[in-house]
């Protein structure tokens, strides 16, 4: 796959250009009627330039300046958007009213009920004002169940995102006491999918009821529950860098399209005709999932690969990711900076890269003296055939890491080289548990008994699962907290990937040398010259102080309420490991101190004398009681 036969894609430039329109709006924001100015004028030109055929660069910059302008108008501040953030300012809880607008899932740990909630009103002293704004809620204890588009009233503490997560602008936190519902949910098509949903995942209990643990992470890598993984399980995935695995991708569409199309080819039905079926049963499986961005852009790839026959055109990877591109930004412009959808595009795209560089390596490939070694990976043979599955695994592994590096860097601080070794064996387990999961939903609307032998194939896999990501998670350096790259670095780094993966083989050397100037640009841009001491805050939760020679103190009142924020806080700043560690409330919640001490490792923990027997001392490190005054 050339580099130029890419570009020449119009679906690809159209796409290229439509993102970057929208990255720019979003990050240096611009006026939409100036915007619009800009494009009729440059389409104006394209069509006076008409004649001499060289539109093609005018109609991308036109096509990114008018998603600029699009996505200005969607930034608009308006009155109902701003409603609920002055209520997080003025008053101590927030009361809202508003619909449930997704699947609720249940935690096993506490009984959490968390769901997508669109708020419609919020009470600001005595008048309720009208509001617009989407969130999570967390309900604790709750009552009654919750289902989607219910009507409740809800007063709990809302806490607003520096930057919206997922089209959420925060999270509310709700007792059960203070919740209320207002009216029921409705027989509507959405509420119909859902409940298809709870009994998928009811087909997927029989069998391994006595395993909670295992059941929560199926029901999240199969039917999307991600708000059901246990806080520990899931920071264990996310050190290790494979809680990809819970992302609805291309591999769930690959299943099930393969399952679908077999029982097509029994039925006698012709390949054209495989989309008219296909594609519903998809999109209703994506629907009840939750629309995550790496499901749609899945949906949007099978969709165009399926419906090309129908219209006699030949299916084309390159247009139907350009396609699925520029759809998603047009229904929500503002994920251009969702680390969600840039990581589903971004790795997919460096996948297919570098999947194609990888055949040419393969069939072109020739060595003195390796002939008789390479000439059995182009054979027939099971042993070639294991040879270049072992061989893809290995550099497909290598480039997802490659290519969601500083994505993750960027907006989650940290790096996992465990993934490297990681993925080669989390992959193939990812692949056989969903299989297994599908034929137990399929077997089970049939014959119940079959739904329970699946799952328990399934309890072996996912118990090795769990073993290997902990063995992943104990080893040293298997995460590093890292400080964001800036965007300079990171062109670097993905213009150098590129160059290397599409390019003609004298660039080679020339995108290698772009690579490492990122890669040492990233490590000298936040060097400091002078070590004085330094102070990080957490409100008046936690302080962080830079001792000479780079040691860290961290002083803590161990808050729940600020643990998460205290420890982004240290990431950003690319900490990994504590000198001290000093616990300055004798009442420091137990879970809090045990995750500052997991991740960063104090070499010394202070605590309040007045505790005689705390229950988070554990770990490395000495420990040392202070003075009591």
């Amino acid at each position: 796959m050339i580099l130029a036969q890419q570009v020449r894609r119009p679906l690809v430039g159209i796409a290229l250009s439509v993102a970057a329109g929208i990255y720019v709006q979003h990050s240096t924001g611009g006026s939409p009627l100036l915007l619009l100015s800009l494009t009729a004028f440059l389409l104006a030109v394209a069509c006076w330039m008409a004649l001499c055929r060289r539109t093609a660069l005018v109609i991308y910059i036109a096509c990114g300046l008018l998603a600029a302008a699009y996505s200005a108008v969607e930034e608009m501040p308006a009155f109902s958007h701003t409603v609920l953030p002055v209520a997080e300012m003025n008053f101590h809880e927030q009361e809202l009213t508003g619909t449930v607008e997704d699947e609720p899932s249940v935690s096993g740990t506490d009984g959490t009920v968390s769901f997508l909630f669109h708020a419609e009103t919020v009470r600001c002293g005595e008048e309720q004002l009208p509001s617009d704004v989407v969130l999570r809620v967390y309900l604790k204890n709750s009552a009654a169940p919750v289902l989607f588009r219910e009507q409740w009233q809800l007063r709990g503490r809302y806490t607003g995102y520096e930057k919206p997560r997922g089209g959420t602008s925060g999270f509310l936190s709700v007792s059960g006491a203070n919740a209320c519902k207002i009216k029921a949910a409705g027989n509507t098509p959405a509420g119909r999918c859902y409940k298809i949903r709870r009994n998928a995942a009811a087909l997927l209990r029989p069998g391994v009821e006595a395993f909670p643990e295992q059941t929560q992470l199926l029901h999240a890598m199969l039917l999307g529950y991600r708000q059901s993984i246990p806080p520990a399980l899931y920071q264990m995935f996310t050190r290790t860098g494979t809680l990809h695995i819970f992302a609805i991708s291309g591999q769930h569409v690959v299943i099930l399209a393969a399952i679908f199309i077999a029982g097509l080819k029994i039925f006698g039905i012709s390949r054209p005709r495989w989309g008219l079926l296909l594609l519903p049963a998809l999109f209703l499986y994506i629907f009840t999932t939750g629309l995550q961005p790496s499901a749609l852009r899945a949906l949007a790839m099978a969709a165009v690969f399926f419906a090309a026959p129908l219209v006699g055109r030949r299916p084309d990877v390159a247009s139907s990711i350009a396609l699925a591109t520029v759809l998603l930004l047009a229904l929500q412009p503002a994920t251009i900076g969702d680390p969600g959808f840039l990581l589903s595009f971004v790795v997919v795209c460096g996948l297919i890269l570098v999947n194609g560089w990888a055949v040419r390596q393969i069939n072109g490939l020739r060595l003195a003296g390796w002939d008789a070694f390479l000439k059995p990976l182009g054979g027939s043979h099971p042993a070639s055939a294991l040879l270049r599955s072992i061989g893809l695994l290995m550099l497909t592994s290598l480039a997802a890491w490659l290519f969601s590096a500083p994505i993750t860097a960027r907006f989650f601080n940290t790096l996992s080289p465990a993934a490297l070794i990681g993925n080669l064996a989390v992959i193939p387990l990812t692949f056989m548990i969903m299989l297994a999961g599908c034929l137990a939903l399929l077997g089970g609307v049939f014959f119940l008994p079959a739904a329970a032998l699946f799952n328990q194939a399934n309890l072996l896999l996912i118990s090795f699962l769990i073993w290997i990501v902990n063995r992943l998670s104990a080893l040293p350096g298997a995460c590093r907290a890292v400080r964001a790259p800036s965007a300079l670095v990171t062109g670097l780094w993905y213009a150098g990937l590129v160059l290397f993966f599409t390019g003609p083989v004298r660039w080679r050397k020339g995108s290698l040398l772009l690579v490492l100037l990122s890669v040492l640009l990233w490590s000298t841009e936040h060097i400091e010259l002078c070590r004085d001491i330094k102070i990080l805050r957490e409100g008046r939760s936690a302080v962080a102080l830079r001792l000479p020679e780079n040691r860290w103190v961290l002083v803590t009142d161990g808050s729940p309420f600020s643990t998460m924020r205290t420890i982004r806080l240290l990431q950003k700043e690319g900490i990994n490991r504590l000198h001290a560690l000093v616990v300055s409330d004798a009442r420091a919640d137990a879970g809090a101190v045990r995750q500052f001490q997991e991740i960063f490792h104090p070499q010394q923990i202070w605590t309040d004398n007045r505790k005689e027997n705390p229950g988070w001392i554990a770990g490395e490190g000495s420990i040392r009681m202070s003075p009591h005054r």
